[in-house]
């Protein structure tokens, strides 16, 4: 099958990474370090390439990226990805940098419900950060199986047939519909919260997950994996023509 990009994953110690640590990883693939701990099984009908990043390794390499000052960046070599920390957007939120030409989606998830205990803390790691990489528009989503009025949320958000494609998978259905809705809206610059009037849902006739997808005048493919038993991922790009 061929790959329409790559997912990079990490597990999270402080709940995020910031704008330096990101661009450094869109300019610098090859020199990223690896997990050795964070491995995951890929589905080889998924297409896209999943890295899993060591935390403790990229923040070493990134270290002197969090001293930047602007008004000493004549210090740094032209090559340093801290001269240009400038992280824009479009639509409702659509984050890129304007002199990077690939295009990106981050996402992150965490087990720690309202009451900040964890959730099946044994099952897999409490937080994680992933960012997935494309020439095409793209949108990512994560999340974890966790502890949500899903019904209500459904019945309120989610189209006829997704809410029985719900009913008859449970919370499980409930977060792959989720991470579908995620993706697909940071894909096409809208959020969450799509036209409903230009878009039927993500689910058949039949309760099968659509992979392609029409919305406005945009083509989508959505592709949903299952990264472990509590975690699910969901990733939309925009065809071309």
């Amino acid at each position: 099958m061929k790959k329409l990009g790559y997912i990079y994953l990490s597990e999270l110690t402080d709940n995020k990474i910031d704008k330096a640590s990101l661009r450094w990883i869109l300019l610098n693939k090859k020199d990223i370090p690896i997990s050795k701990e964070l491995l995951f099984p890929i589905s080889t009908s998924f297409p896209f390439d999943v890295i899993f990043i060591d935390e403790i390794d990229l923040v070493k390499k990134t270290s002197d990226l969090k001293c930047y000052n602007k008004d000493s960046e004549n210090n740094y070599d032209s090559h340093c990805i801290a001269a240009n920390l400038k992280l824009e957007y479009f639509g409702r939120g659509k984050p890129y940098f304007s002199d990077i030409s690939s295009n990106f989606s981050i996402s992150h998830t965490s087990k720690r419900n309202s009451n900040n205990s964890d959730i099946n803390a044994n099952r897999s790691p409490n937080t994680i950060w992933g960012c997935a990489v494309s020439d095409l528009e793209i949108g990512l989503d994560l999340q974890f199986v966790r502890q949500v009025e899903y019904n209500e949320i459904a019945e309120k958000y989610f189209s006829k047939l997704e809410n029985e494609f719900i009913n008859k998978y449970g919370i499980g259905g409930f977060f792959q519909i989720w991470t579908r809705r995620e993706a697909i809206g940071k894909a096409v610059a809208e959020g969450f919260f799509l036209e409903d009037n230009d878009f039927g849902g993500s689910v058949g006739k039949n309760l099968e997950l659509l992979q392609e997808i029409k919305y406005k005048d945009k083509k989508l493919e959505v592709f949903t994996h299952k990264f472990t038993d509590d975690l699910w991922g969901s990733c939309c790009v925009v065809k071309i023509g």
